[in-house]
């Protein structure tokens, strides 16, 4: 035999053992069971420590979901009970903040006691800039304005658009994006309130993620460069190079790591006080992971699951959790949201004091009077994106309707799944039954309302419709997914559990709901009192044990 049929066979060989590995692997997860979980005691109630209070996320998004509601909830909770000053910190660069802040403000989803600032405006800055006042018109250009919003695009003789423009709430110009004539973005420009320009970033064609971002003094000078690279894998920017300038815009030095510069500004931040830091989004680990201070504790949320999909094999991690989970001596807590996550974890790297479970809580709801629920009517609260599978509740809704005409389902929620969802609609032929009803601002008169509540996620980090809907005593039929649903729904008194991405047993659980009134009447009762376990005092509780133990750790 030739050496090139030795190494065919070879490979072939190669490829055969892989396979019965895999199989093997998929046996092992599919049949083991879940490890043992384990419950930590609920401290007593004690005043926070004083401190500072620092959460460091990615980003904030002005139209935010569950992470950013839990955060804003959260540090509304501490102002209003015991006074506590909170600041949260995006590390994405941004110009919004100052608008998002005021927009919060006025809205009410920022308790008196928080402000918002991005990472990179503590960056240390002692020069002084001369205000400048941006026009509106682009010489040559001639705009149109979003109608709900105080957004501007710019459109040249020939029709083709060239220029972005947001400006805040009190009309100066924060962000200014051009385009090339196939309507890519190559550069983006923010600007202080004060008219000065923070930052450039000059994009890549492909991805729309910066290739060079430049952060300038307020005189105009420039203080680095960082060259970056997005990795489609871990979906984050990698720094490549960063070029620090003198005060005559001469450059001075390199590096290599994006550390320093996030580790100045949180120095800034922290003085000579004692601060907690949790950083709530994995893609601000690297540089916090290697950021040390005597002053500060370091903690870290899980706001989702840590495994690779499907979503079954313990061992198989996503790679943005892989430098946080193999290297716990770096932080002083990692909270995780249910039991059943940290003992996965657990699982795979042994048991650790280090982590521990305090799940979100949810405001208690104030119920409208004279709300009365509809037999027929089945809703969702949902992002239309694939980790939600709304697509998995549509379908089974056409299997709802075959045994109930009368029953509808109402979809609540925004994304850019919408016109593919549409059309699942139309090829299911639900169009009459199924509705995707948009946001809403008050999901408290849709759970009151509804006589089921459905969750067909891929995954959650503990998912807190099932909690807003269980408070509001509308039960839940749910996917057995990781993470979540387990720890709140008790299967047949206050909702049902169906396998995991099993279309034809959520049909059929929904269909037992609306048909059996007892037990439908049965379930809204049983609802509420099933997760008071979860309610305010119980998590204000939790946190203060918790901080208070590693304010006395040095």
């Amino acid at each position: 035999m030739d050496g090139d049929k030795v190494l065919r066979c070879a490979g072939i060989l190669f490829v055969m053992q892989e396979q019965v590995k895999d199989i093997a692997r998929a046996v092992q997860t599919k049949f083991a069971q879940r490890p043992a979980l384990r419950h930590d005691p609920i401290p007593p109630e004690q005043p926070y420590p004083d401190a500072q209070y620092v959460f460091l996320v990615g980003a904030v998004p002005r139209k935010y979901a569950g992470r950013t509601a839990s955060i804003l909830h959260k540090t509304r909770l501490w102002y209003e009970h015991y006074g506590i000053e909170s600041l949260i910190v995006p590390a994405v660069p941004t110009p919004e903040m100052d608008d998002l802040e005021h927009h919060f403000r006025e809205t009410g989803a920022l308790a008196d006691g928080v402000r918002i600032k991005p990472l990179l405006d503590f960056y240390p800055d002692d020069t002084v800039g001369t205000p400048v006042l941006h026009e509106l018109e682009e010489p040559g250009l001639r705009w149109l304005k979003e109608e709900s919003q105080p957004v501007y695009r710019f459109y040249d003789d020939m029709g083709v658009y060239r220029v972005y423009k947001r400006l805040d709430y009190a009309g100066r110009l924060i962000v200014k994006d051009y385009f090339g004539e196939n309507r890519i973005r190559t550069r983006r420009d923010e600007f202080r309130t004060d008219g000065t320009l923070r930052r450039s970033a000059f994009m890549d064609p492909q991805l729309n993620e910066p290739r060079q971002e430049i952060l300038y003094a307020h005189d105009g000078t420039p203080q680095y460069a960082r060259w970056t690279l997005y990795d489609q894998d871990d979906y984050q920017l990698h720094t490549q190079r960063i070029v620090f300038f003198g005060p005559d815009g001469a450059p001075v030095r390199e590096e290599f790591k994006y550390d320093p510069i996030i580790h100045t500004c949180l120095d800034q931040i922290v003085g000579d006080k004692l601060t907690f830091i949790t950083c709530e989004d994995r893609k601000a680990d690297r540089e916090f992971l290697t950021y040390a201070n005597p002053n500060v504790r370091k903690l870290v949320v899980y706001h989702n699951t840590h495994i690779k999909e499907p979503y079954t094999d313990i061992h198989s991690f996503r790679p943005m959790f892989m430098p946080l989970l193999s290297n716990p001596k770096k932080v002083d807590a990692e909270v995780f949201l249910t039991e059943s996550q940290r003992a996965d974890v657990e699982a795979h790297f042994g048991k650790n004091e280090k982590f521990r479970v305090i799940p979100h809580t949810v405001h208690d709801p104030v119920l409208a009077e004279g709300v009365e629920r509809d037999p027929n009517l089945v809703i969702m609260m949902a992002r239309l994106h694939p980790q939600k599978h709304v697509e998995h509740a549509i379908e089974a809704f056409k299997y709802v309707v075959k045994a109930k005409p009368q029953a509808r389902l109402e979809i609540y929620g925004r994304g850019d799944q919408k016109l593919y969802l549409e059309s699942v609609i139309r090829r299911m032929g639900v169009g009459d039954s199924v509705k995707l009803m948009g946001f809403t601002d008050n999901p408290s008169l849709v759970y009151q309302r509804a006589s089921v509540c459905i969750l067909t996620s891929r995954y959650e980090g503990q998912s807190l419709t099932v909690l807003e809907a269980l408070m509001h005593s509308c039960p839940m039929v749910s996917y057995d997914l990781r993470y979540g649903p387990s720890e709140f729904i008790q299967d047949g008194v206050n909702g049902f559990l169906v396998p995991n991405r099993s279309i034809r047993a959520l049909a059929k659980r929904v269909v037992q709901i609306l048909d059996d009134k007892a037990l439908r009447d049965r379930m809204v009762a049983n609802a509420r009192p099933s997760v008071e376990k979860f309610d305010t005092a119980t998590f204000l509780r939790r946190w203060g044990g918790l901080l208070n133990e590693l304010a006395g750790k040095k």
